[in-house]
């Protein structure tokens, strides 16, 4: 007797009627190539590793014991004894939460046969996220180094229900040509004929007991033999074919988690490292926990989803959380139903973010468990589409030309509203110059399209902050060359609000606008009224955003994550709801440079280039000025084993007479940090304290210094960015604008 001839009669003598095996339900019709081939090495006695993926009944809960009488065990045995099985099963989890752990726990063993299983804990799941998390299991293992076989289970609760996530699975598997069992549909078949009865596997709705976890190793066993080729039959070897457009989108394939190690210290108070660990998931650490009622926290997190894997029992309390300034959600801790036990709950915060850096933060709910000392306990941090460039998604398509009969409206039309440094494009008729981060274009119109057409002769990509009625939007314009961008879904009927801000420092990358186009009959409003306060920020890379959204380490190859309108300057204007003027070149100071030029050389010009064109005073002129320079004075010397120029005092000094020269009314702030030259060198500091003493001693009061207490050892993040812009705007606010 074989090992699948045992298990059928094991099955068998469980009920006192004959149990005639049902055809496998969603069975591929053609043969699976990759369970062809891993029949073929178990018929050899080969060696072969089955993993298995899912829930608690993947664990074999309700068995005894549950990793030796499980179904993922029982199948294992029953393929022979040469097969090694990796049961990933984890109680409590579901598809979202196991496309963080399929590396570590499934495709690093190298699998041969993966059969994934989640239609009992998907259900629980946020429906906007069941579809495209599961679907990113499968497509992962379809693209790995060396694709295993996968199979679909698809498992229900007593009695075949609920099935809105089994029927969705089931969908995807015959979308990617996979096996699948439908177990629900496969057991009713047997129920109908008398056969069976689903009170006989389950001794409560959920979890099957043991009746129940050898009827399922029984059916995956006739869904894996349909595929089972003649002894001695040719099997052609299993070959990658192309992989279908997915359905749900491909979020869920590019994911980060933050655990462990990997989840830093937030900011904030309240929250300790600790609270309770997943007892099955190998290797977790503890996240963080609070108890207090002011606890609050604040991460940097990157993609287009953000949720919080967090503990839930009857012994925890709520939290509550949210992305950037959206809406807060609930993460439910409380949980009266979970008697005895812990719980685990992905809970989506924000998604259909742009695929960049964010802030989470999370804080205490004030609830009816306030005051109560009982915890909240956050595992881990879970995002999702953090996409590859050339899937990043975008509200514009590329062409050759506006659509026929559209409004062609030229970037120097008076009802254009620009804000920051714009000058005139050189060899353009009408085109405007952009170069300086931050730079806006502020509009309104009428019409159910836009297009906008830029030109460059940089080598860099401009990426741009397109918002349209308060949403916004991200465009990338590549350099060398012309391009025209449409918007790709219509407007509706109307007037619309426009901004275009560019993200990318000047230095990197620059080009020109040389139009925007409207829908027949649309046509340009009158402007939108000026803000009434004017920022002119001078500074280095702090104050041009770079690095400021990098997942890792500084990186200069996918600018997409250096944003100028999210560095602290901007935000500071934000915040103010000021117009803000950016000019800013990384690795740029006074007396030393990373590259060829000193900001003394290029402050005054339309674009960071020693050949660009002087601009003209700012009209209305800035009503405040500040200057941030000092990081490279001693960062470059300092790289090179040198001392930081003996005479950068008088130099600074010089400059900022130079800035009072232009803008005599302003007012002027001396800025100093975000990164760690003034706490390593003392001459920064005191320079900047000297250049205050002297004009004020000169008689003018109208200028103030100021040092951040916030910084970062690397280019400082959006997190690091977002506390600077909040102690400017408090020392704008109390000292300078008072």
């Amino acid at each position: 007797m074989n090992a699948l001839q045992g298990l059928a009669l094991a099955c068998s003598l469980l009920l006192p009627v004959a149990a005639p095996a049902a055809p496998a339900a969603n069975a591929t019709p053609s043969p699976d190539t990759r369970l062809q081939a891993l029949w073929q090495r178990l018929d050899a006695g080969q060696p072969v590793t089955v993993a298995t993926v899912g829930g608690s009944i993947t664990t074999g809960y309700a068995a005894q014991p549950p990793r030796e009488q499980g179904w993922a065990a029982q199948l294992a045995r029953a393929l022979g004894p040469q097969v090694r099985l990796v049961n990933a099963g984890v109680s409590g989890t579901d598809s979202a939460a196991a496309v963080h752990r399929l590396q570590t726990q499934v495709l690093d063993a190298a699998p041969d046969l993966v059969v994934v299983e989640f239609g009992v804990n998907d259900p629980w799941l946020d429906p906007a996220v069941r579809g495209s998390s599961f679907e990113a299991l499968l497509r992962r293992l379809l693209q790995a180094s060396k694709p295993p076989a996968v199979v679909v289970l698809g498992l229900t609760q007593q009695g075949n229900q609920p099935r809105d996530a089994v029927d969705v699975q089931l969908q995807l598997a015959a979308h990617y040509a996979l096996p699948a069992l439908d177990f629900g549909r496969w057991m009713q078949a047997r129920v109908d004929a008398g056969h069976d009865r689903w009170a006989a596997l389950y001794d409560e709705p959920v979890h099957p007991n043991a009746v129940g976890h050898q009827r399922i190793a029984q059916a995956l066993l006739e869904t894996l033999q349909a595929h089972r080729p003649p002894r001695d039959a040719a099997v052609a070897p299993p070959a990658r074919t192309a992989m279908p457009e997915p359905r749900f989108g491909r979020a869920h394939e590019f994911t980060r988690l933050l655990t462990g190690d990997t989840w830093p210290a937030p900011f904030g108070h309240g929250f300790a490292r600790g609270g309770p660990v997943h007892p099955e998931w190998p290797g977790q650490q503890p996240g963080w926990a609070a108890t207090a009622d002011d606890a609050e926290a604040q991460w940097l997190v990157h993609g287009a989803e953000v949720a919080v894997f967090h503990a839930e029992s009857e012994h925890f309390r709520n939290l509550e959380a949210r992305v950037d300034d959206g809406p807060w959600v609930t993460l439910q801790g409380q949980v009266p139903e979970r008697r005895g036990y812990l719980g685990w709950h992905y809970t989506v915060v924000a998604r259909g973010l742009e695929p960049t850096a964010h802030l989470l933060q999370v804080r205490m709910k004030r609830d009816t468990w306030a005051g109560s000392g009982r915890p909240a306990s956050l595992l881990a941090v879970m995002t999702a589409g953090l996409y590859p460039p050339a899937l990043r998604p975008t509200a514009f398509e590329r062409r050759n030309a506006p659509p026929p009969g559209a409004v062609q409206v030229p970037a120097n039309d008076a009802h254009l509203r620009w804000v920051g440094r714009v000058g005139p494009a050189p060899g353009t008729a009408g085109g405007r110059l952009l170069a300086w981060s931050g730079t806006e274009l502020r509009a309104r119109f009428t019409g159910t399209a836009l297009g906008l057409s830029f030109a460059s002769t940089h080598w860099g990509t401009s990426h741009f902050t397109v918002e349209i009625d308060g949403r916004p939007l991200w465009l990338a314009v590549p350099g060398q060359g012309a391009s025209h961008w449409q918007l790709r879904e219509p407007l509706a009927a109307g007037e619309h609000t426009l901004r275009l801000v560019k993200r990318t420092e000047g230095s990197m990358a620059e080009t020109a606008l040389l139009s925007l186009s409207l829908a027949p009959g649309g046509a340009l409003l009158a402007p939108p009224p000026a803000r009434p306060l004017r920022l002119a920020f001078f500074g280095d890379s702090i104050t041009a955003g770079a690095c400021n959204g990098d997942v890792g380490d500084d990186q200069y190859d996918d600018l997409y994550f250096h944003d100028g309108t999210r560095a602290y300057g901007a935000l500071t204007a934000q915040r103010l709801g000021a117009d803000y003027v950016g000019i800013a070149v990384s690795g740029i100071g006074i007396t030393a440079t990373w590259h060829d030029l000193l900001m003394p050389q290029v402050w005054n010009r339309d674009a960071p280039r020693a050949d660009a064109a002087l601009a003209p005073v700012e009209t209305p002129a800035p009503d405040v000025v500040l200057l941030n320079l000092g990081q490279n004075d001693h960062g470059f010397p300092a790289s090179k084993g040198q001392a930081m120029a003996a005479d950068f005092a008088p130099r600074y000094l010089a400059f900022v007479r130079q800035l009072r020269q232009r803008y005599p009314q302003a007012r002027l702030v001396l800025l100093l940090g975000g990164m760690s030259a003034p706490r390593e060198q003392p001459a920064l500091p005191q320079a900047v304290q000297q250049a205050v003493a002297t004009l004020r001693a000169e008689g003018d009061l109208r200028v103030w210094s100021y040092r951040f207490d916030a910084f970062a050892w690397a280019h400082p993040r959006i997190d690091v960015h977002a506390r600077m812009a909040d102690e400017l705007t408090r020392f704008l606010q109390t000292e300078v604008l008072k």
